[in-house]
């Protein structure tokens, strides 16, 4: 206990004299980095009196925090040389981890959005005040990143905090690059085919002016580059992690993440194609411009980033054994399966409720785009049913492989139309309850309207895969074998005495045969006649006497 706390203090002091320098290190960058065109137009450039005194403090925090820093740094490792289990404890693992996912944290999205995307859309932001923290903050991330690798994290604590830091930042990682592709996709497109055309005609129809200037495409790849950098990075990091359920349940997810990208890229490409039915074409501003209501390409082009890169790390995991290749695949089928079966769904129900709308309309008929995005919604879902079918025939021929990922299929669709009946079908008595005494909520027809679409579509769910569940045995544990009584054959009878009179019954399960066969109480070939018995297969020529 008390060594442990010797400890705590060592990297509380360590890493808070870290972090100070740190500070007052990118106090100096930013006075000096002012002075430079990063400042950029609407920048500030600090005096000459401001130059000295961040110099001045910077000097005197390197001197006095450098050596406080420096002989906690050496108690560490002697600590860590008199006690081999102090540099694999639970104390440090925590305080690297953290210290280090909090800087990456806050560096990664200083680089990629204050610099380079402010770079990339306003041509004279100031870049030197993000980067002048960014910088020292990478530069600590770095530090304990090197400390971390020259020490095995082995305690159980110390591996969840590793994991904690390494997992958890992936995440932000992934959200970073979501965020960074959005911004980019379009002005790249623009830019490319038709040369900005599309952002200057929005500049100048909305801000009146005629000075518009097209985003600068380097700085906009570059920052998106620097995101996805990261990320990949840090998925090379756990690599070789250990943590089974952990890794595989991250991983599935974020596929299913980037499969939900897919999903929304077709949804809005399905409305561009069903627009023109209604005689209501999108303009190429709302594809392409800022704000775009119907751009594809940016959910469709991260879609197809995310389910490329983490199919490549579960099929990593596969090939470690971690689980079986085609038990992987189908499960991806599945993941895949239910999150277009929720868009095709969802789409029935908002057809169904435009419906109702229509032969009631109050306040009013839904529009053209309210029938065109249900529409969209189905279309992006139509998927599921050739995933759902499939999923259906590889369990009735290969239950053992494809159980697990159908029976989860099937369980979570079917647990989805109960929520939707229960919710929707309560929702409607309300609300037509209500009315009925009157006593009736504000737009009691529309909330009725939505509880009976949602009420429908979840007893058409339900129903659905309540069937199938039952049919394929998928509700509760399969049932056990039936007890089996198997004889031996009447010519090895023969050749037993005591057998001739008597019926000779061999054990009821391949278990109890295999029991007998490892205590020498029966040989090799009997023990192979008696499981072709149970499991009701020929015996073959090679293994008759």
């Amino acid at each position: 206990m008390l060594r442990n706390l010797y400890r705590f203090y060592l990297y509380t002091v360590y890493i808070a004299l870290l972090v100070f320098v740190a500070v007052i290190t990118g106090r100096l960058l930013n006075a000096l980095l002012s002075l430079t065109p990063l400042r950029g137009s609407y920048g500030y450039a600090a005096s000459q009196a401001e130059v000295v005194q961040a110099l001045v403090f910077a000097v005197v925090t390197w001197v006095i925090a450098g050596a406080l820093g420096g002989l906690h740094y050496w108690l560490i490792h002697r600590d860590m040389r008199s006690n081999q289990s102090a540099g694999t404890s639970a104390i440090r693992s925590f305080f690297l981890n953290v210290t280090e996912a909090v800087a990456i944290a806050i560096a990664a999205p200083l680089i990629g959005f204050s610099v380079f995307s402010s770079l990339g859309f306003y041509g004279g932001t100031d870049a030197a005040s993000p980067l002048s923290y960014a910088l020292p903050a990478l530069t600590l991330f770095g530090l304990l990143e090197w400390e971390r690798r020259r020490t095995e994290m082995q305690s159980r604590a110390a591996l969840a905090f590793q994991r904690l830091h390494l997992y958890g930042v992936q995440i932000f990682l992934l959200s970073y690059v979501s965020f960074a592709c959005f911004n980019v996709v379009r002005p790249l497109v623009d830019g490319v085919i038709f040369g900005g055309n599309v952002a200057l005609e929005q500049c100048r129809s909305y801000a009146g002016v005629s000075d518009c200037q097209a985003p600068n495409l380097f700085y906009l790849i570059v920052g998106l580059l620097w995101f996805v950098a990261l990320w990949i990075g840090y998925g090379w990091l756990v690599r070789d992690d250990k943590a089974r359920l952990l890794r595989l349940i991250l991983h599935g997810a974020s596929f299913a993440y980037g499969v939900g990208f897919l999903l929304a890229g077709i949804f809005f490409a399905a409305q561009l194609l069903i627009l023109p039915l209604f005689n209501t074409p999108a303009a190429l501003v709302d594809i392409l411009g800022a704000g775009a209501q119907y751009d594809f390409l940016s959910p469709l082009l991260l879609g197809v980033l995310v389910v490329v890169v983490y199919y490549r790390w579960l099929k990593r995991a596969a090939r470690e054994g971690m689980i079986d290749e085609d038990v992987l695949i189908l499960m991806e089928i599945a993941i895949a399966d239910v999150l277009s079966a929720a868009s095709f769904w969802w789409g029935c129900g908002n057809l169904l409720y435009n419906l109702f709308q229509t032969l009631t309309p109050i306040p009013n008929a839904p529009d053209a785009k309210s029938w065109v995005a249900a529409l969209a919604f189905v279309v992006a879902g139509l998927g599921y049913i050739p995933l759902d079918l499939s999923l259906l025939r590889r369990n009735a021929r290969e239950a053992a492989t494809a159980g697990g990922p159908r029976r989860g299929a099937v369980l979570a669709l079917l647990g989805g139309g109960i929520l939707a009946l229960a919710i929707g079908g309560a929702t409607a008595l309300y609300a037509w309850m209500t009315a009925l005494l009157g006593s009736a909520i504000t737009n009691w027809q529309i909330v009725m309207h939505t509880g009976l679409a949602t009420f429908i579509v979840g007893l058409f769910l339900a129903g659905i895969y309540l069937w199938f569940a039952r049919r394929e045995h998928l509700l509760g544990l399969r049932h056990k074998q039936q007890t089996t009584t198997a004889v031996l054959p009447a010519d090895e009878a023969t050749n037993d005495v005591s057998a001739s009179s008597t019926e000779i019954v061999a054990p009821s399960t391949i278990e109890g045969v295999l029991d007998e066969l490892l205590a020498g109480k029966i040989t090799r070939d009997e023990a192979a006649e008696r499981i072709h018995a149970l499991s009701h297969v020929p015996v073959s020529v090679g293994h008759q006497e």
